[in-house]
């Protein structure tokens, strides 16, 4: 596959202005979308705010930064907050959810959402997960004689040895592998103990803040092995990187960036109508084209050739493990100071 992410955006900016005309013209709104920096901001400027302008007459203002500044936006208070909507990772959404910062969503102003595989529609309609970055395996095809295919081969295979690299906890990463290995090793994802058990037989190991980290430390052979998202690695492949990512046969985890209703916002009927865009089967297929994310909605469709590059799609979708945040959220300040404490 010889596109560039250059290529795919400009396609989908395309696409969009073909999917999305005008209905009328766009009229400023208060209502305020988050999102990351570099191509995500890229994304919405160039196509998702256009085409949800065009679809809806709305045109709402862009925040740009980074998830712990849109945590402590919202938790400004009562007219503090900017936000009628939220995004950012599902764990952390679980803590504002628990701190009482969102409500429901109107299913009724969200037809889009009958599209969504039910896995990523939090029960009563407390967010939903609309952006899904698959975690798989990843390694050094040049490094590595015995390809993985299990998470326990993390443990089983000697090639792995003092090689591996992981997450760090303030990633959310790190938080899924834990839960993970207490599901694989013990009496569940909230088998803290198994699982800090188990992942201190792989030390020493190499930590990463975020991909971006974990992908240099790959490039570098300072690791040959790490868990990391389909997007780093598919980046790196097209760079023509010796590096591939499988799929355990346990399954994967995500990266699942859950959309949240603020309670004490303002725009909730404009909230909804972005939310409602952002779930439509297109802008699902554009951001698969530009981040490599696989759709959450069933009705969304990619090229063969993408298709083949990333299996995380339509029935596959099964394979993703989502964990429910609520029993977590109590114990999230324990479980970092003991990562840190243990693992550093």
């Amino acid at each position: 596959m010889t596109l560039t992410r250059r290529d795919l955006l400009a396609a989908a900016a395309a696409s969009s202005a073909v999917l999305a005309l005008p209905r009328a013209a766009a009229a400023q709104s208060t209502l305020v979308v988050p999102t990351y920096g570099g191509l995500w901001a890229q994304f919405w400027e160039s196509t998702l705010m256009p085409g949800f302008a065009a679809a809806t007459g709305i045109q709402p203002t862009l925040d740009v930064g980074l998830g712990r500044d849109f945590v402590a936006r919202v938790r400004a208070g009562a007219g503090g907050s900017p936000y009628s909507i939220f995004m950012g990772n599902e764990n952390i959404a679980a803590v504002l959810r628990a701190e009482g910062f969102f409500e429901a969503f109107d299913m009724s102003l969200l037809p889009n959402a009958a599209g969504v595989y039910p896995q990523f529609i939090n029960p009563g309609s407390m967010g939903i997960r609309a952006i899904i970055s698959p975690i798989g395996l990843a390694y050094r095809t040049d490094m590595v004689q015995t390809p993985p295919s299990s998470w326990t081969d993390l443990w089983e295979n000697p090639e792995f040895r003092g090689r591996t690299g992981l997450y760090q906890i303030g990633n959310t990463g790190a938080v899924l592998l834990l839960r993970l290995v207490g599901q694989l090793y013990g009496s569940g994802p909230d088998d803290f103990d198994t699982a800090f058990a188990k992942l201190k037989e792989l030390l020493p190991f190499t930590q990463a803040s975020w991909s971006g980290e974990a992908a240099a430390a790959l490039i570098r052979g300072d690791v040959v092995v790490a868990p990391v998202d389909w997007t780093e690695i598919m980046i790196l492949q097209d760079k023509g990187a010796p590096v591939a990512v499988v799929a355990p046969q346990e399954g994967v985890l995500a990266f699942e960036q859950s959309f949240n209703l603020v309670a004490t916002g303002t725009e909730k009927e404009a909230a909804h109508a972005y939310l409602n865009y952002l779930l439509s089967a297109e802008v699902q297929s554009q951001m698969a084209s530009a981040f490599y994310t696989s759709p959450c909605n069933t009705g969304a469709t990619v090229d063969a050739a993408l298709a083949q590059r990333l299996p995380i799609i339509g029935d596959a979708m099964s394979q993703i493990r989502s964990f429910d945040w609520d029993s977590y959220v109590p114990e999230a300040a324990a479980i970092a100071d003991r990562w840190n404490r243990e693992m550093g």
